[in-house]
């Protein structure tokens, strides 16, 4: 624990309150300044130039030690004058490479403010590099296009349920806490069980909460808590955003029982700005192109599976062109456009046969069993998978044979399945619940 922690962990709440909310305002005032607004103004009004910005971008990053030698090997036009053409004779980036070479993706000659950020390392090591100051009031005002295109503002008051450690140890009620600068209303994940649950029941109702946001496995296990103990639907609430995870089928049904007025929606974001989608009014997964240049690259000829492959044109200062996110979506085109049909997760979330095929859309197996609060599956072997299960109190004898049966119709036989009884299923450092859990790698990263 970091001594700030430690600090932090030995104040009253009232205190720690405070804290939360004073750190809130500071985070505010970096974020919302009037260059966010600017942007804000010129993503909702559709203004920005995506192309032009791409553009820009390259033409910048020539001069670039790395991509000096990379264009040259690769023979591209820098004048970017078909910058579409000229990105597709790239080859594709991985993320070890940017994490074995990460000094060279940092762009010296860039001479705007820059901040520091990292990813998670949900699949490994971390990422720690350069962003600049106007990329993130970029990201929030995408973000906050999202957000306002679905009703929310400024004012709204936010049920939040993040990976942030915001209570540490053992700890009594209350299991939140107040971020006032942010109207937000921290929930501790890592407090949640079911005899916990009523008091974070008892607080979205008691707050008249009308938004919440977090990641779908905490919302889903609060639902099947709640559920589980027969509390009345919250109504109030009226939009519940998600991040960070996929929202699976099976969670949407369980969620919307507990809060059946609420509109579900999703958008799919990366701290290393290579690729933004936002769900619109219409149900729709929109790749925002205007923020980042996006492209879907067939996992194999012919599929409408793809891998999600993004230049980040918003931050020139740790520039990453053909980046390949991990990320796994199915597509469709319409009207000439690219439509998510659905985000797939990563390419770790698949579980691959004895004989090479490739399974995903796990959660489709849960989506008619809503005795089961939680599942996670995990192959050790080509032949083994374990499922690991915590059971509403509905589950009986007849689920496990009818489980058993979807599984092994799903896999065809191929493999053999162990089924394993949970009160919880562990999360990653960051709160987040891996539905697949894989020692073997469905895709083959390495550059094209």
């Amino acid at each position: 624990m970091k001594i700030a922690e430690k600090i932090y962990s030995c104040l009253p709440v009232f205190m720690q309150h405070a804290a939360c909310t004073i750190k809130g305002f500071l985070i505010n005032r970096r974020r919302y300044n009037s260059e966010f607004f600017s942007f804000l103004n010129a993503y909702e009004n559709r203004s920005v130039n995506a192309e032009q910005e791409l553009r820009k971008f390259m033409c910048g990053i020539s001069e670039m030690d790395y991509y000096r030698r990379l264009f040259s090997e690769c023979c591209i036009d820098t004048s970017f004058k078909n910058v579409y053409s000229e990105i597709a004779k790239l080859p594709v980036l991985t993320k070890e490479e940017v994490k074995r070479n990460t000094a060279a993706f940092i762009n010296h000659s860039f001479k705007g403010k820059v901040i520091t950020a990292h990813t998670s390392g949900t699949t490994g090591g971390g990422l720690v590099f350069p962003e600049a100051e106007e990329a993130e009031h970029k990201q929030w005002a995408i973000w906050w296009r999202y957000r306002r295109s679905h009703g929310i503002d400024f004012r709204t008051w936010c049920g939040w349920f993040g990976g942030k450690q915001i209570i540490f140890g053992k700890a009594r009620p209350p299991f939140y806490r107040i971020n006032l600068a942010a109207r937000q209303i921290m929930f501790s994940a890592y407090h949640l069980c079911e005899e916990t649950a009523e008091h974070y029941y008892s607080v979205i109702l008691k707050r008249n909460l009308e938004w919440l946001h977090g990641y779908p496995s905490q919302l889903s296990i609060l639902s099947s808590f709640c559920l589980r103990r027969g509390f009345k639907p919250a109504d109030c609430v009226k939009i519940i955003t998600f991040g960070s995870e996929n929202l699976e089928d099976w969670q949407k049904n369980r969620i919307h029982e507990m809060f059946p007025n609420a509109s579900l929606r999703q958008h799919y974001g990366l701290t290393e700005m290579a690729a933004n989608i936002s769900e619109d009014e219409k149900g729709r997964l929109i790749p925002d192109d205007d923020f980042a240049y996006m492209e879907f690259l067939p996992v194999e000829k012919g599929s409408n599976l793809c891998r999600i492959i993004g230049t980040n044109f918003s931050n020139p200062a740790f520039p990453l062109v053909r980046y390949d996110t991990g990320d796994i979506a199915e597509i469709e085109r319409i009207d000439g456009k690219t439509v998510i049909k659905r985000l797939d997760g990563r390419k770790e979330d698949f579980l691959r046969l004895p004989d090479g095929r490739i399974i995903g859309r796990l959660g489709q197996i849960f989506l008619k069993l809503p005795e089961i609060a939680e599942a996670q599956l995990v192959q050790k072997t080509e032949r083994n998978i374990e499922v690991r299960i915590v059971k509403m109190p509905s589950f009986t004898a007849e689920t496990e044979k009818m489980l058993y049966s979807m599984l092994n119709s799903r896999f065809d036989g191929e493999l053999d399945i162990k089924i394993k009884y949970c009160d919880k299923i562990a999360r990653t450092s960051s709160g987040k619940l891996r539905m697949v859990l894989s020692e073997i790698n469905a895709f083959n990263g390495s550059r094209k």
